[in-house]
This record gives C-alpha cells, sequence and structure tokens, in this order.
C-alpha cells in the first residue's frame, strides 16, 4: 500500500464488539478516502482480534502488542504511521462521515494551524459539548481544549519537536501533549460535529476519573512553568484561568439552580468535581501569598 495522505491510530483494548464495529465502520465509510488505517490491538483477551480481521479492507494496517497501556499503544501506532496527517479515533466512538475532509480541508487552507479537533456530540443525546474555537494558553490552563479522538494534526509539526504521547499524566496523556505543543504550534476546534462521544461507566474517561483529575494538576503545573517561577504569579495565572473557565461554562449558574441539580444528579457529579479540582488546586497555590 503506498503513502497515504492521512493516518488514523486507533487502539484497542477489550472494546465491546457492537461499540467497535461502530468506530471501526465509521472510519471506513468516510467520504474522504485517503488513509491507512492503524489499528492496534494493546492485549486484548476478548474477540477485538476477530472483529478487527473480519474487515478486509486494504486501508487497514493491524498491529498487535502485549499489553502495556494506552501510551505505549498511541505511540507505537504514531512510529508506525507514514501519513502527512495524524487523525486519533478511539475505538468505542462514532466519527461524522465528513469529519476527514472538514478537517483536511482546514489544515490545507490554513497551514498556520498544526492541530485541529471539533465540537463533539455525546452519543444518544442532543447535547454537544461546545469547545473553544481559538484555543489560547489560558484555556488550556483552566482545563483540556479539545476532546481527544476528535483530533487531527501535522505529524511533521510535533516530530519537529520531538512531541510524543507521556506516562507522566496516565489518562491525561493527550491533555499533557497539547500543553507541550502548545508552546510551539497553533491549535483550534471546527464550528462543526466531528464525533459522536460515548459516555458510559466503563469507558477509559469516565473509570479513571479520579486519577485524570490527578494527572491535570501535573499538565497545569507544567503550563504554570513555562509561564512563570514565581509562586504568587502562577497562583494569580491559575485564579483567572478558572474564572475565565466558570465564565465559560456558567458554572455558577448551575450551581444555584438547585432544582435542575436535583433533576440531574450527573451534572451535579460534574459540578462537584469541577468545584473540587479548582479546590484543591487553588489551596495549594494560596501558602505563598
Amino acid at each position: 500500500m503506498g503513502s497515504k495522505k492521512i493516518s488514523v491510530i486507533m487502539p484497542v483494548y477489550n472494546t465491546k464488539e457492537e461499540f467497535l464495529r461502530e468506530a471501526v465502520e465509521s472510519i471506513l465509510n468516510q467520504t474522504y478516502s485517503d488513509f491507512e488505517f492503524i489499528i492496534i490491538n494493546d492485549g486484548s483477551t476478548n474477540n477485538a482480534e476477530d472483529v478487527i480481521l473480519s474487515y478486509k479492507d486494504e486501508r487497514i494496517v493491524y498491529i498487535k502488542q502485549e499489553n502495556q497501556g494506552i501510551v505505549s499503544a498511541l505511540n507505537n501506532a504514531w512510529n508506525k504511521a507514514s501519513g502527512e496527517y495524524i487523525a486519533r479515533m478511539d475505538s468505542d466512538d462514532i466519527s461524522m462521515p465528513d469529519r476527514f475532509e472538514k478537517q483536511i480541508k482546514f489544515l490545507e487552507t490554513n497551514p498556520e494551524y498544526s492541530l485541529v479537533g471539533g465540537q463533539v456530540r455525546v452519543l444518544g443525546t442532543d447535547k454537544i459539548i461546545k469547545l473553544p474555537t481559538e484555543v489560547e494558553l489560558m484555556d488550556l490552563l483552566a482545563d483540556c481544549t479539545f476532546i481527544h479522538p476528535s483530533i487531527m494534526f501535522r505529524k511533521a509539526d510535533f516530530d519537529r519537536y520531538n512531541l510524543r504521547y507521556s506516562e507522566e499524566a496516565i489518562f491525561a496523556e493527550d491533555y499533557l501533549l497539547y500543553a507541550k505543543a502548545i508552546k510551539y504550534l497553533k491549535m483550534t476546534n471546527l464550528d462543526d460535529i466531528v464525533l459522536d462521544y460515548r459516555i458510559y461507566s466503563k469507558n477509559t474517561s469516565t473509570a479513571n476519573r479520579e486519577q485524570r483529575v490527578k494527572s491535570s494538576f501535573i499538565v497545569q503545573d507544567f503550563i504554570l512553568d513555562f509561564m512563570s517561577s514565581d509562586e504568587k504569579e502562577r497562583n494569580a495565572f491559575l485564579n483567572l484561568a478558572y474564572k475565565k473557565k466558570v465564565k465559560t461554562y456558567g458554572i455558577i449558574e448551575k450551581i444555584f439552580s438547585l432544582k435542575n441539580l436535583y433533576k440531574n444528579w450527573a451534572k451535579y457529579k460534574l459540578i462537584t468535581i469541577l468545584w473540587l479540582e479548582f479546590y484543591l488546586k487553588d489551596k495549594e497555590y494560596r501558602k505563598y501569598e
């Protein structure tokens, strides 16, 4: 198979067959077809391999490794990639049919940008996870501004600065990658919905929420490290970032809308976690005031 424009990298670990098939087929049915589809099986113990091998599409590049975790899987797939662009995909989400077409068009016509994501819809609902279309440093300090399986980026730009996924921030490896990249590269999100994002109790982002919160503190410290070495300044930057986050997502209004909270326990839990993130980090830095 000759060189393709896009290398799609998708790690798989014990994904439910129904979800895996939906993910694979959403990629194979893209309106933009000039890609290789690198599927890396990270030591699955279910029938994931049989599902993957049931597809005979020549664009699929199948890699099997002993279970080493998602960071290893992603970097191994990245090293295998031959495309000019790398697109991420998760094995339980669904890409919109025109996702690649829209993202490749954006990157081809906007060479100053190195990475593009997009808006995502929570699968099975009408809820849109709204993400900023102009990603600034303070946005990234406040929160991860991209949904990982929605991104596409220029491989050469990331290779130039030796940017790779790292075990330093487990379950927030993408957040740390963006934090490292923003020092050198320009990134954004499309206004268009590019992905149906599956949220359920056993998916990685949900099941490992506590570790992800801890890892997000590591990423925030990494960002603060190149913003300032003065602790008072770092604290001020963090407070500004969280104020922007509150304003952007309307957290205050949600907190005081008790009727809404009682009606939606999941939303209450989300707000509580966001408050806890702020409280713990703010407490840590206030000792320097």
